[in-house]
């Protein structure tokens, strides 16, 4: 028995196309195979005020869920291919956020209420893993001056 030509060529699309999309896609997140170094500024906010319209990000420390306002984030990506709304397109799904590791991931829990902390930290895309390096209290190189 003969296939017809006309599905063979069929088939032979199908190959191509399956093949050329696996391809973009891996293209496309391939890039975040590696820790990415990455700061958070996050601020805890204080007795009386909500989190209202602002943007929220959830850290998970352990059993425990953190819940702070996003003041700023970036990637330092010096080839600047990848930025922080593609790592926040990966993780704004999840509860939490991001699942902290490191030696000072207890950072955390030492911000009290009204205070903004900058965080640096390795971001790993496979399971949301942000370990942190780094820590410092304000808003870091970005934060406006205290005096003039």
């Amino acid at each position: 028995m003969r296939i017809p030509a006309s599905k063979n060529f069929l088939a032979a699309i199908v190959v191509t196309c399956a093949i050329v999309l696996a391809s973009a896609a891996q293209a496309q997140f391939g890039m975040m195979g590696m820790p990415l170094p990455t700061t958070v500024i996050v601020e805890k906010p204080g007795p009386g005020e909500i989190y209202g319209n602002k943007q929220v990000v959830t850290m998970g420390v352990g059993a425990k869920i953190y819940k702070f306002i996003l003041k700023d984030a970036y990637v330092d990506d010096p080839n600047n291919r990848i930025r922080w709304p593609d790592v926040w397109q990966l993780v704004r799904q999840y509860r939490p956020n991001f699942k902290v590791t490191g030696v000072d991931a207890n950072v955390f829990d030492k911000i009290e209420p009204g205070q903004t902390m900058t965080i640096h930290g390795m971001f790993a895309a496979l399971g949301q893993n942000f370990e942190v390096t780094s820590s410092e209290l304000g808003g870091g190189v970005f934060a406006p001056p205290s005096h003039y």
